[in-house]
């Protein structure tokens, strides 16, 4: 313990001293300087206490003002093997005393009084010097701007630098009557993170990554959290970011066992009360959804309309989030499969399917006469065994289908060029980037047949993720 070192009780005594030299009519400074000063110094050198437990390191960035007493005592406290003090032109005159008080090299950095946006210039600077190693800003002295600014910019970049910590000498008692604090009783702490108390600063990023769709951040805070504060309501948050996530992977079925595993940690009596319990029936309704969609993918029958309707959805939806960040050729891949699917879907309800459509003479001529029809050119399309998209669609109103007969030609002789272009597509087989109008073109099809198959099933699709509770 502190108070069993040998200094620290050399300390005590000089102080005891210099309170009686100071009652006798001793000027304070002066005496302060010549009896505890240098005991206090000793002490530090050896064995500054630091609270919670004294850590190496690289470097050590201090504030310095017109009372450099506690920016040597940090200067001693961090034991930095490189030392950067931030002055003003007034506080100046005490770099030479802090070499000589601590007996290290210092590297001075001028700045104006209230310019912290220096302060975070530095920082960012010094930091990137030492990315990966313990860095110490020293709030302690200095003005309340360069105090201030210091710290704001050693908590936000924590967020990139995760070994930068905030210190600043305190004490534990203060002698009002001398107006300074009792000698041995300074410490120099560790102040602690906003992502470390509470976690309301990790709950603010989590939700704003989580606001952006970036599930993957927002779940790897959630987890954070839980780990920081102990409270395991945030392992359901964190379900429903992983939820999200797979989802927008199409990965229908982890999608769907995450969904189902949430449903079943909010039925527990624990958690009746979690704030995501108010959204337990759209919840329910999305994990309907998407076990539809994983029983698609198993078992690729095109009569799970509900699974046909889940997926195709999702992939418009999809499709729509890369449109709006300009990623046209992931937008158009998605439009084309949801239309593709779609068309299979009706298709299917004919009994056929793409792949093997058991066409009879009469169906074959009479699908090489709407292909005709809706293709450019003189000479007559060829039918082949396993129909494409186009081909689908073709042979769709040849079966008489209500939607896509009502259809006018032109109309479709517009789509057919960008439905032939689906093949030379960078992402499939060629090396054409699909423009928005094209992929426009695509989606408004898929839409209309999408919205039809809706009022079939009766179901409307919810693919909003659940908003957070602010």
């Amino acid at each position: 313990m502190l108070q069993e070192h040998e200094g620290w009780k050399q300390v005590q005594a000089a102080w005891a001293q210099y309170k009686e030299a100071v009652a006798a009519g001793g000027n304070p400074q002066a005496l302060y300087q010549e009896m505890v000063w240098p005991h206090l110094l000793a002490l530090w050198r050896v064995a500054p206490p630091v609270v919670p437990e004294r850590m190496p390191f690289r470097a050590s960035l201090h504030t310095l003002g017109t009372s450099p007493e506690a920016t040597a005592l940090a200067i001693l406290g961090t034991g930095a093997r490189e030392v950067y003090v931030l002055h003003t032109e007034e506080s100046r005159r005490f770099l030479e005393r802090l070499r000589q008080d601590t007996g290290v090299d210092i590297y001075p950095i001028e700045i104006g009084k209230s310019d912290v946006a220096a302060i975070y210039r530095e920082v960012r600077r010094l930091l990137e010097r030492y990315p990966e190693d313990p860095v110490a800003l020293d709030v302690t002295s200095g003005t309340k701007a360069m105090s201030a600014g210091l710290a704001a910019a050693g908590f936000f970049f924590r967020r990139f630098f995760p070994e930068v910590k905030v210190v600043y000498v305190d004490n534990e008692d203060y002698d009002v009557a001398l107006r300074r604090p009792r000698a041995g009783s300074e410490r120099l702490i560790v102040l602690p993170d906003p992502h470390e108390v509470g976690g309301e600063v990790d709950w603010l990023f989590a939700s704003e990554l989580y606001g952006k769709e970036d599930f993957v951040g927002a779940a790897a805070y959630f987890q954070r959290l839980v780990g920081n504060t102990g409270n395991q309501a945030y392992t359901l948050y964190g379900m429903l970011a992983e939820l999200y996530r797979a989802w927008r992977a199409l990965d229908f079925k982890e999608a769907a066992r995450k969904a189902e595993s949430l449903l079943e940690a909010l039925s527990r009596n624990v958690w009746l009360q979690h704030p995501l319990n108010r959204h337990f029936q759209r919840l329910r309704r999305q994990a309907e959804l998407l076990q539809a969609a994983r029983d698609l993918l198993v078992t690729a029958d095109l009569g799970n309309r509900q699974g046909v309707l889940a997926v195709a959805a999702t992939l418009l939806y999809l499709s729509e989030r890369y449109g709006k960040r300009g990623q046209t050729t992931l937008a158009a891949l998605h439009a084309y499969r949801a239309l593709e699917l779609l068309l299979q879907e009706r298709l299917r309800r004919f009994g056929r399917l793409a792949e093997a459509p058991g066409l009879s003479p009469e169906e074959a001529e009479a699908l090489a006469a709407e292909l005709g029809r809706i293709l450019p050119g003189d000479e007559p399309p060829r039918v082949r065994e396993r129909l494409g998209l186009l081909e689908v669609l073709a042979f769709l109103r040849v079966l008489g289908d209500p939607l896509l007969a009502s259809l006018e030609v032109r109309a479709l002789q517009g789509l057919a060029g960008v439905l032939k272009a689906r093949n030379q597509a960078l992402l499939v087989h060629g090396l054409q980037v699909p423009t928005e109008k094209q992929v426009e073109q695509v989606a408004a099809l898929a839409r209309r047949l999408l919205q039809d198959l809706q009022g079939e099933v009766g179901v409307q699709p919810d693919l909003e993720a659940i908003p957070l509770p602010r």
